[in-house]
């Protein structure tokens, strides 16, 4: 292969150098006038430049890298991020074709959940601090450190085999070539903000996004717990007796200072601060690039969730909570006040040596805290008497994300040995997830003549407050190498390349759910208006508080067997690939992946250090396999212009730690209780793309892909059906087979064809039309289908018959539509640009219906931004940015009632920005 080609052909500096010579050459003859009248303007020598930077350098920039791929991709430039003003890189991402975002955190590629993607932090593995999730929420990664996204939708050998959707590499910012000192600040609000909230008085510490203390476990209910018998829990048992003094400390220790309050929520604000430079010496040359972000916003949002969905009581309900003959026997509506605080630093060191060995140290701290209140009418078909007995639920969930990471990367060129390389990596990385204090409790208000004349705790003995303090760590490190050699034979360039890559991945989790009951509780003194006034030091420290007198009962502890587990993960990857082209018309690549991949699981009895299972049954709870994946692309190149590429492969979707525990966690955008299967499988993917690509003058382009892709034992999630008004369960579990197709079009278009007026406008849009199937294996025989094996473990039954509505259906998350449209404008002048984003989904199914019931689906979001900037000078700008102009609602339906529905609202913020 030739140098040049050789060069382009893998992605790095120089080829986004190459990107942006190809853009500003388009240039050209505004370059030249400029040059012109430097003697006399120079002020309108900075105008001209600016405006070719801007037009050709945004949109078009990261063309070139595209298309010198040899397999199927998509990528976002940093400026291109910077242009629609998105904050993050769950945001920034709904942009690309075929992808779609999921609760402002998980992206899901080609209507594809996010478990069956992959995510990197430049080009290496990183654990997650969700444990709801597989794949590192995307929030977490603020639009300031990020330099490019890169989405690659076909498998190659030198990705991880678990691969469905795609891959998505979050490449952070690096070196810069000269001195960089850039500082910003900014305010925002919602307009639902102007409404009061309610909340509560959390740590003094909280602007910082952590706890200082205040929401931490007790001591005195830590030590109890850890002293305690496995059978006696924190109620102690003869030989271990807890006093009313005792049960009086632990109460004491929790934190009752809550209210809520009603309040009116502070503005949004955020601060960057960016400082970088390289020097040049006889050594090499060596840089720097550091970064901080901080941002802290507030949510006030009205919000209304419905479970379990039958026909008892709904004769009793209102119209709007009544859908035919069914409704939800629980039904929450009210005010949800959420405190969000990010902060993040990078600080990446870099030297080259002689233009051909270069290293760099990448380190990256992310940490983000959300705090929610939830003050809510609560109706449960089974207790609720309208206009007489009604109900009110309190909950907070508090919860600190955080990932930090080191990266060390060299990468080596060998001109003596026909430009040779070998790159190497070595990074650590921590991921945490701290919940502590999470508090749930429902008020019964009694009416007399539309007036709340009472107000106390629940007055049913199986009613508890609940109380949750949870806690989980990651541990991870990989490395790996990779090595290529360029040689030709006749006509043909060829490049072989070999490399290994290696993963290890630690977990512990613990959950401590603990009760306060109700029935231990004296009725008289259990009532009030607030939380802080039933839970007052007053009252805590009388006696007569309490029916029994040592207060017997007052404390259960909720904790099972696995909510505390242990786990690990540990993957060896090898793989071999060559890429050749052929009198410079054919390009040829392809290998094959070979993966040995090992996890387990490992649940403890509560309230002790000793596996809940025997060593043999662990067993069971050990998932290993080994294989091998291979993966071909074949590229035809027309012309300079125009290419077609074809590319199939074959993958794995790998159940995750979480998915093969039986502990039970809570689904952030449905509230259901989730939990996974020992006998979990992998789903094994045959994919197929095709894509036709025209790049034209001055960056306009437009690319056609049809994509296939055949799924054997997919995981989905399920319902299960519950007893009692509990929560609804979600069951993961392996379905018998689906299949995926459809049709992505992408497209960049300068407006200059519509006349001169229309000269400094583009564009840019993409979208996908797709469909998709699952059978799911539910069927009423003599043969017990994988599905149903996992559903009747999971219940512990004999019989799974009528689990699911459908046995066939569209894959869970699946939209049969995305669409993106950007139509950006430059000034003459460079002193303005402004773009409007427009992003919208098909209907997509969140929840399988079951017993009857459709399927709950996720509405379609039609999103509406707007981002103007103006650039006063060189060194400063101020952007303006409004989001979600159409003030749309999130929307999840089940028989046209709500399961989920949430008011956004509109965002505005402004941002000041100066660069020395």
């Amino acid at each position: 292969m030739s140098d040049i080609s050789r060069l382009l052909s893998r992605p790095s500096r120089l080829g986004m150098a190459v990107c942006a010579a190809l853009a500003l050459g388009t240039t050209a003859p505004s370059l030249a006038l400029a040059q012109e009248a430097e003697a006399s303007e120079d002020e309108v020598i900075e105008e001209v430049v600016a405006t070719a930077s801007r037009l050709k350098g945004t949109a078009t920039a990261v063309m070139q890298e595209r298309k010198n791929q040899a397999f199927v991709a998509d990528i976002l430039g940093a400026e291109q991020i910077a242009r629609t003003g998105d904050g993050d890189a769950g945001a920034a991402l709904r942009r690309v074709t075929g992808l779609t975002l999921v609760d402002g955190k998980f992206i899901y590629i080609r209507g594809l959940g996010e478990r069956y993607s992959s995510t990197q932090l430049n080009g290496m593995y990183v654990p997650s601090p969700d444990p709801t999730r597989s794949v590192v929420p995307l929030d977490l990664f603020p639009s300031d450190i990020i330099e490019s996204l890169s989405v690659q939708k076909s498998f190659s050998p030198d990705m991880p085999a678990h691969f469905g959707g795609g891959n998505v590499d979050i490449r952070t910012k690096s070196i810069p070539s000269e001195f960089i000192f850039r500082l910003s600040g900014g305010f925002g609000t919602n307009t639902n903000n102007f409404d009061d909230g309610f909340f509560y008085d959390g740590g003094s510490d909280d602007w910082t996004g952590r706890d200082d203390g205040t929401r931490a476990l007790p001591t005195s209910i830590s030590s109890r717990l850890d002293a305690a018998q496995s059978s006696a829990g924190i109620e102690g048992s003869l030989s271990f007796p807890v006093t009313l003094e005792d049960r009086q400390e632990m109460l004491s220790d929790i934190n009752w200072d809550i209210g809520p309050d009603q309040i009116s929520v502070d503005p949004d604000t955020t601060a960057r601060a960016t400082l970088g430079n390289s020097y040049e010496t006889e050594y090499g040359k060596f840089g720097f690039l550091s970064s901080v972000f901080y941002r802290n916003e507030w949510n006030v949002k009205d919000q209304t969730i419905g479970s379990n969905m039958g026909t008892v009581g709904c004769s009793e309900l209102p119209e709007e909570q009544v859908s035919g003959t069914k409704c939800f026997a629980q039904f929450f509506d009210g005010v949800q006040t959420e405190q969000a605080v990010t902060w993040s630093g990078m600080l990446n060191f870099g030297y080259e040596y002689s233009n051909n060995h270069r290293f760099s140290l990448n380190n990256v701290l992310l940490h983000d805290m959300s705090d929610r209140l939830r003050q809510r009418d609560f109706t449960d078909v089974n207790e609720t008497v309208a206009g007489v007995r009604e109900f009110e639920r309190v909950d907070i969930v508090y919860e600190e994300r955080r990932m930090s990471s080191t990266q060390l990367k060299g990468e080596h060129t060998f001109p003596e040995y026909n430009f040779a390389t070998f790159d190497w990596y070595v990074g650590t990385s921590r991921a945490r997830r701290y919940s502590p204090g999470n508090l749930d409790l429902i008020f019964e208000l009694t009416i007399e003549d539309g007036n709340v004349v009472q107000k106390q705790l629940q007055n049913v003995s199986a009613t508890s407050v609940n109380l949750e303090w949870q806690d989980l760590r990651d541990v991870a490190d990989n490395w790996g190498w990779a090595a290529s050699y360029p040689f030709t034979i006749g006509s043909a360039e060829i490049d072989l390349k070999a490399g290994a890559d290696f993963y290890n991945k630690g977990r512990k989790a613990t959950n401590i759910p603990i009760e306060v009951t109700h029935r231990s509780l004296d009725q008289e003194l259990s009532r009030g208006d607030r939380i802080d006034e039933i839970f007052s030091q007053e009252r805590i420290n009388n006696p007569d508080f309490y029916r029994s007198g040592s207060g017997q009962g007052l404390f259960l502890s909720g904790m099972a067997d696995g909510d505390e587990f242990s786990a690990g993960m540990k993957l060896d990857a090898y793989y071999l690939m060559a890429d050749a082209f052929i009198d410079q018309k054919w390009r040829v690549s392809g290998g094959f992946r070979y993966e040995d991949f090992r996890q387990v699981s490992v649940p403890f009895t509560a309230h002790s250090n000793q596996f809940s299972e025997s060593v043999e049954d662990l067993i069971d709870f050990t998932f290993q396999e080994d294989d091998f994946f291979p993966a071909l692309g074949l590229t035809y190149i027309l012309d300079d212009e125009m290419q077609f590429r074809f590319n199939i492969s074959q993958s794995t979707i790998r159940p995750d730690l979480r998915d093969v525990s039986s502990s039970f966690f809570i689904d952030p955008i449905t509230q259901f209780l989730v939990r996974g299967s020992p006998l979990l499988q992998s789903s094994k993917l045959d994919n197929a793309d095709l894509r036709w690509e025209w790049y034209r003058d001055g960056g306009d382009n437009v690319s056609v892909a049809l994509f296939y892709k055949d799924i054997t034992n997919p995981i989905e999630l399920i319902e299960l059906g519950t007893v009692g008004g509990a929560a609804p369960n979600l069951l993961t579990a392996n379905a018998e087979q689906g299949e995926l197709y459809g049709v992505e079009v992408d497209f960049l278009q300068g407006l200059n064809t519509l006349g001169e007026k229309f000269d400094n406008f583009f564009l840019s849009g993409n979208f996908t039309l797709s469909d998709s199937n699952v059978t799911i294996g539910a069927i009423d025989d003599d043969e017990i289908s994988l599905f149903e094996s996992q559903v009747l473990d999971a219940l512990d039954a004999t019989s799974a018959s009528n689990i699911v509505t459908n046995n066939e259906r569209r894959l869970v998350g699946h939209s049969e539509w995305v669409v993106n449209l950007q139509l950006g404008w430059d000034s003459d002048n460079g002193e303005h640009t402004a773009t409007l984003a427009y992003n919208a989904f098909g209907p997509r199914i969140i929840v399988p219906g079951t017993r009857g019931n459709a399927d709950a689906e996720e509405e379609t979001f039609h999103s509406l931004d707007l981002t103007y900037t103006y650039f006063p000078d060189f060194n400063s700008q101020i952007r303006f940015a409004v989001r979600n102009i159409f003030d749309e609602q999130k929307e999840v339906l089940q028989e046209n009632l709500p399961i989920f529905r949430q008011q956004e609202g509109v965002d505005v913020s402004v941002r000041y920005t100066y660069e020395f």
